[in-house]
């Protein structure tokens, strides 16, 4: 445009417009996976509820599924708190990432079901979402940086690749395990599994 080559008219300012803003997304996308990367920021663990975290994320979160004609429910098992030994801040980032990845992906008229649970001594999330889902083979790599599934789950909007390689950081930075499975649901299941707080009994 500088030169004359382009015109400088609104469809090339729309065209610029949108190009500055995914550069900006990718720097700050950057910007936090580097932050996450264990041992390159000190995590503030201290004993919380999980429970109460997502439910908290997922209520601000509803109008914007509800926006996108998606179905966002939260379905739990737990009794009581879900105690963790975790950094607040961090798991917020991590169920955020995840609730805007489904909101992302996730065909208008589908749903997002997260469900909490406990089992074999650990706190268990699962984000279900609905159609398009993701090819077997891509799965594994679905944590990797800057990877985009080829097809109807990597769209314009979907960002630079790094969401779920923040989250996998946040994850492995608390001791837990994070997967990518298919979803029954025809989406894309999200299998977090963390490790409950330790009962002040058990360390005497």
């Amino acid at each position: 445009m500088q030169d004359g080559v382009r015109p400088l008219d609104q469809n090339t300012l729309a065209s610029l417009h949108d190009d500055t803003q995914r550069l900006a997304r990718l720097v700050d996308d950057l910007y936090e996976l580097s932050m996450t990367d264990v041992g390159a920021l000190s995590y503030r663990k201290q004993a919380l509820d999980l429970a109460d975290l997502l439910e908290r994320e997922l209520d601000t979160f509803r109008e914007q599924f509800q926006g996108a004609g998606l179905c966002l429910t939260l379905s739990r098992t737990i009794q009581g708190a879900a105690s963790v030994e975790g950094d607040a801040q961090r798991l917020s980032q991590l169920i955020r990432n995840l609730l805007n990845n489904s909101l992302r992906y996730t065909d208008r008229g589908g749903e997002l079901r997260v469900s909490l649970s406990r089992k074999a001594g650990r706190i268990t999330i699962d984000f279900d979402d609905s159609s398009p889902g993701v090819p077997a083979d891509a799965l594994p790599r679905l944590f990797e940086r800057l990877y985009r599934v080829e097809g109807s789950r990597s769209r314009a909007t979907g960002g630079a690749g790094l969401g779920l390689a923040i989250a996998r950081n946040i994850v492995d930075a608390h001791g837990g395990t994070i997967a990518a499975e298919p979803s029954p649901l025809g989406g894309l299941r999200i299998h977090i599994r963390l490790p409950t707080q330790p009962h002040p009994e058990a360390s005497r």
